[in-house]
């Protein structure tokens, strides 16, 4: 060492010194984002798997209709159920949903409720109950077109279909009474049946038939439909 420039050695000491340290930052930082990718990863996994399947209680003449309507099993179209331009009040139940359907002077209780457990079940078990007839764009266009869809009661793979359209004066669509019990009773028969929900008066009504038998046409085959000679 005598002979040697004492700051050089200095500085080269300082040098290697910073080297070391750097090299020791970029190792904490690249080990740190990599545990907490994995970490994220690890969330993301646990999220995941704490996902419940959806599931269904039955219902009775008890329910009350804002809880069919609001179960999660039946996402955003549970409210398609019932008619959308009628007031439902907290405490109406099944038992009295027949108040709603102004033109219809019996609506049978059990009926109703085998329907919507019918729905019910099918939504838990991952089956499909419901179609949009129109695109999101379309929808955006004219928000009336949100309470339109097709709801599908499953006969056998690739059988005739039926399609049930309600009456309701051109005020309201009374499915739970007059399309829904016939598409149950039809896909018991084999029948592949569809309970269109339309927008209530004459043209729209009519306007939203022409489009959900279109629907089915161009989607017959991931369906499993036969649409030849459907039935109206």
């Amino acid at each position: 060492m005598r002979g040697s420039n004492p700051l050089k050695m200095i500085c080269t000491m300082l040098s290697f010194f910073i080297l070391i340290c750097v090299l020791s930052g970029c190792g904490r930082d690249i080990s740190t984002t990599a545990q907490s990718s994995s970490g994220n990863d690890s969330h993301r996994a646990q999220a995941e798997s704490d996902k419940e399947p959806k599931t269904f209680t039955a219902v009775s003449r008890g329910t009350k209709v804002r809880e069919v309507i609001q179960n999660p099993v039946f996402e955003d179209y549970g409210r398609l159920m019932f008619p959308v331009d009628r007031s439902i009040s907290d405490g109406l139940t099944l038992e009295d949903a027949g108040d709603l359907l102004t033109w219809y002077n019996y609506v049978n209780p059990d009926k109703t409720v085998e329907i919507v457990n019918y729905l019910g079940e099918q939504a838990a078990a991952g089956s499909r109950v419901f179609y949009d007839i129109y695109t999101e764009e379309e929808k955006a266009a004219d928000p009336d077109k949100e309470n339109t869809g097709l709801f599908f009661f499953r006969g056998e793979p690739g059988g005739k279909t039926a399609v049930c359209s309600a009456g309701g004066g051109f005020v309201y669509v009374g499915a739970m009474q007059d399309s829904f019990p016939h598409a149950l009773e039809l896909s018991k028969k084999g029948y592949n049946a569809f309970a269109l929900i339309y927008r209530p008066g004459a043209d729209t009504a009519c306007e939203d038939l022409a489009r959900a038998i279109a629907f089915l046409y161009e989607n017959a085959d991931t369906l499993d439909i036969d649409m030849t000679g459907y039935s109206l």
